[in-house]
């Protein structure tokens, strides 16, 4: 339990991070901005070598219950958030994302960190590509839905600090782009998987079925973006949507229902 240590280190990293973009918010100034990215940072390489340490402790990808798949999440996200900051400099945008990013961190320390077990049915070489595609794919759905609510504020309070709408729109097809690319890789490989182990290649459990309405939900917003009616404000709400369909199937299914899947 002693690698849970660096996770900590990791959460008080995002926590100060969020501080800073908050001062940035209501003090602009470049200094602030740049130790917030700091602070990201270093909580994404102390998480990254906690996950590092977790793997060779147990010797399979650690992302087999409810607090590992939020340590995993977590990660993503700042992967994600920091590929976007470092390309494009969004700035105070990163305070909605990096809270995000501290409510996984808060749930996943509530929760058991011990090693799990490997059962037998994720003792596949396409278990961590499986699982590696779907939470960054989780992550870029998340990264949309946060530039979409930041796209509704701009578009009305026209900020300063945050990006232009222009931009965030931009940021937005972007985000889902990548994580429909990154979700169907996840898909046909989870295929692949099923058929190695059980024999077919998609099962009508309920976690599968809702996986499959998540990846036509995006595939309809990766064209929607082409369609007048759809773009600025229509395609904002949409990301909001898709992401509490992403968030019932990551989430609500193994929490309220019963399914078969075995990561649920």
């Amino acid at each position: 339990m002693t690698n849970l240590y660096l996770f900590y280190l990791a959460g008080i990293s995002y926590l100060c991070a969020v501080g800073c973009y908050l001062l940035h918010i209501f003090k602009p100034s470049g200094i602030l901005r740049k130790g917030a990215l700091t602070l990201v940072l270093s909580g994404f390489t102390l998480q990254t070598a906690c996950l590092i340490w977790r793997w060779k402790l147990a010797g399979f990808l650690p992302v087999t219950n409810l607090f590992s798949t939020l340590f995993f999440f977590s990660w993503a996200l700042a992967c994600c958030y920091l590929y976007f900051d470092l390309k494009y400099r969004i700035g105070a945008a990163g305070l909605f994302v990096m809270l995000l990013n501290l409510i996984l961190v808060g749930f996943a320390v509530t929760r058991d960190g011990s090693l799990p077990q490997l059962i037998p049915s994720l003792d596949t070489i396409y278990f961590s590509s499986h699982i590696i595609l779907s939470f960054l794919g989780y992550a870029f759905f998340a990264m949309a839905f946060s530039l979409g609510v930041l796209y509704l504020y701009q578009n009305r309070f026209n900020s300063k600090i945050l990006p232009s709408c222009h931009l965030l729109r931009k940021l937005n097809e972007e985000s889902i782009f990548l994580g429909f690319i990154l979700f169907t890789l996840c898909m046909l490989i989870g295929g692949i998987w099923a058929y190695e182990a059980w024999g077919y290649w998609f099962s009508w459990n309920i976690k599968g079925v809702w996986s499959f309405l998540i990846w036509l939900f995006y595939a309809g917003m990766c064209h929607a973006k082409f369609i007048r009616r759809w773009q600025g404000t229509g395609y904002a709400l949409l990301s909001i949507i898709g992401f509490g369909v992403v968030l019932f199937t990551y989430l609500g299914i193994g929490l309220l229902l019963e399914s078969n899947h075995p990561l649920a």
